[in-house]
């Protein structure tokens, strides 16, 4: 997002009949920090998760709390607040993951989890898992890792 040359586009942010952004009515930074806080804790001992082999060892290398910043900022911004975020975009963060539309559900589950636990309203909810939604080409990849040989599939996933 904060690269001019990218494919990526800040996706619209909606706003209520007064004027509040997205990010303002999520309660602004200290809000949506506390999501992520929550989130990311989730993600990582999320056994459904981890199944893909390239998430688990990225949980695995540790740097919990950059992630949680940089989940932040990006969150910040694509709801409609001040422009924070200096990671990678989305295309780039994700290529070596490998996530598949299974991985992106299991992620999507955790967010909805996530803002459902910091009692984010419903509207502000299906307005922040659209913008996630809009990811989807992004972070998915071609491949599905179901397919190979190294895939391990955790008895949490069923």
């Amino acid at each position: 997002m904060s690269e001019p040359d990218s494919a990526e586009t800040k996706p619209e942010t909606a706003t209520t009949g007064d004027g509040e952004s997205l990010y303002e009515r999520l309660g602004g930074a200290y809000g949506i920090a506390g999501a992520v806080d929550d989130l990311v804790d989730r993600l990582y001992e999320n056994d459904a998760a981890n199944q893909n082999p390239a998430v688990r060892e990225f949980h695995e290398e540790g740097g919990q709390a950059g992630f949680k910043y940089l989940v932040t900022a990006w969150s910040i911004e694509a709801t409609g607040g001040p422009e924070v975020y200096g990671g990678r975009d989305m295309d780039e963060a994700h290529e070596d993951l490998e996530v598949s539309e299974h991985d992106f559900d299991i992620v999507a589950t955790a967010i909805r989890q996530s803002l459902h636990q910091a009692g984010v309203p419903q509207q502000e909810e299906e307005e922040f898992m659209d913008i996630i939604e809009s990811y989807r080409d992004m972070v998915v990849a071609d491949r599905d890792y179901e397919a190979d040989p190294g895939y391990v599939e955790s008895p949490a996933a069923h």
